[in-house]
């Protein structure tokens, strides 16, 4: 049931005293105790995630997976990664929830799994990691935030970005009087999926495979589809399951907009796209947002089409501008310049973009341990996911959509 007031400054409180809004989570831990993890969803994400908790010497004791082919892979993904033995195996989340000395989740499903899978964990008293997007509406994401708060647990929402010392430092840059005004923020992923889609069914797909796949518990609440091999592996693509590019990529784009730019909310979007090549996806596989921030505007662009523009963002002073290239192995780079760049232009100052996963799963862990906030609260993933939600609402309806961040609602024009 969602609280009467999820206002914006609560979300600001209670980011400041999270803890404040429940019961402590646990007295810390020692610095050498190991935490009891369970996997729900050990696909490539959750697992990535699950290995980076192993290389931080925790225990995976267990892992539910609606695919019986995905458990016995990520049990012997961990052999491999030095896990010691492998983790009780459970086809429902539910059932991982009761599992005994169980002390967190990384939770790691489709996207209309997440509110459920994170309610269930509060309820059960388990600190969490959900990957992004957090919710798959609007609506879940109040549910969620109001679930953790009043659990007290330690939940890290997956917008890796906000472990990034890159990225602070470039905050720090972009909110200094030496930049001058915002007024412009452009952040944009364009990838080339057209040689190899990773996300389409692989030939290795076989019918034992499909056998022990239980599809009911896939869809879940969704609405009800006969088994479709695309559905499964494609599902961030499908309305019923995801939100598409917008909320997949936008998680992690749209964190950088609102954090380095200092807001919380837009004030409206706009969005247009559409499903150009991959015909077989229901969300675009092209699609544009303009958000209007009422101190800057912000522009995303996303595809996975054509590769040639990568993934970055440029942050535009009435003094500086500040460019990124947002990939690992990137760069960051300040000019003192708003001027067209000349090809000898120097920056005045630049520095490396590094992995982000691994210092975000860490930074759960050491949270969890140390009974701290982490870099990622459950508000800011709602926060955040907002923004992408509002956009998704736009190009459905082909409207402008406006937003009161007060009262956490669609306003009127």
């Amino acid at each position: 049931m969602t609280p009467p007031d999820l206002s914006r400054r609560t979300f600001l409180a209670a980011s400041a005293g999270a803890l404040a809004f429940g019961v402590p989570a646990v007295n810390a831990l020692g610095a050498n105790e190991k935490l009891n993890i369970g996997l729900i969803g050990s696909g490539n994400r959750g697992r990535t995630i699950t290995l980076e908790a192993v290389k931080n010497g925790h225990n995976i004791v267990a892992v539910a997976d609606v695919a019986k082919f995905r458990q016995a892979f990520i049990q012997d993904q961990l052999l491999k990664a030095g896990h010691a033995g492998k983790p009780a195996v459970y086809d429902d989340y539910h059932k991982l929830l009761d599992h005994k000395g169980l002390d967190a989740v990384i939770i790691a499903t489709p996207d209309h799994h997440h509110k459920d899978c994170l309610l269930a964990a509060m309820a059960a008293g388990k600190h969490a990691y959900c990957e992004k997007p957090l919710s798959h509406t609007i609506e879940e994401g109040k549910e969620m935030v109001a679930a953790v708060r009043k659990a007290g647990k330690i939940v890290q929402v997956g917008n890796q970005r906000h472990s990034g010392d890159h990225w602070k430092q470039a905050r720090d840059v972009i909110q200094s009087a030496d930049f001058g005004d915002l007024v412009w923020v452009k952040v944009w992923d364009c990838r080339n999926w057209v040689k190899r889609d990773p996300f389409a069914p692989p030939a290795t797909f076989d019918k034992a495979q499909i056998a022990g796949l239980d599809w009911a518990a896939f869809l879940g609440k969704a609405p009800k589809k006969a088994f479709d091999p695309v559905r499964y592996w494609s599902w961030r693509w499908f309305w019923d399951y995801a939100g598409g590019l917008m909320t997949d990529i936008g998680a992690h784009q749209l964190d950088i907009v609102q954090w380095l730019g200092g807001v919380d909310a837009p004030k409206s979007v706009v969005a247009s796209g559409g499903t150009y090549h991959f015909k077989h996806w229901e969300t675009p596989d092209v699609i544009h947002g303009v958000w209007d921030y009422g101190k800057f505007a912000a522009t995303f662009a996303v595809e996975f089409v054509n590769g040639y523009d990568g993934v970055g963002a440029t942050f535009f002073g009435t003094k500086m501008t500040v460019s990124a290239d947002a990939d690992p192995g990137g760069e960051i780079r300040v000019y003192e310049t708003i001027d067209k760049p000349t090809p000898d232009l120097k920056p005045k100052m630049a520095w490396k973009v590094v992995n982000e996963t691994p210092l975000h799963v860490k930074n759960w862990l050491d949270s969890v341990k140390a009974n701290k906030e982490p870099n990622s609260p459950i508000e800011l993933g709602h926060r955040v996911i907002t923004a992408a939600h509002l956009a998704n609402m736009a190009f459905r309806t082909g409207k402008k959509v406006f937003w009161d961040a007060d009262k956490q609602q669609v306003a009127a024009g």
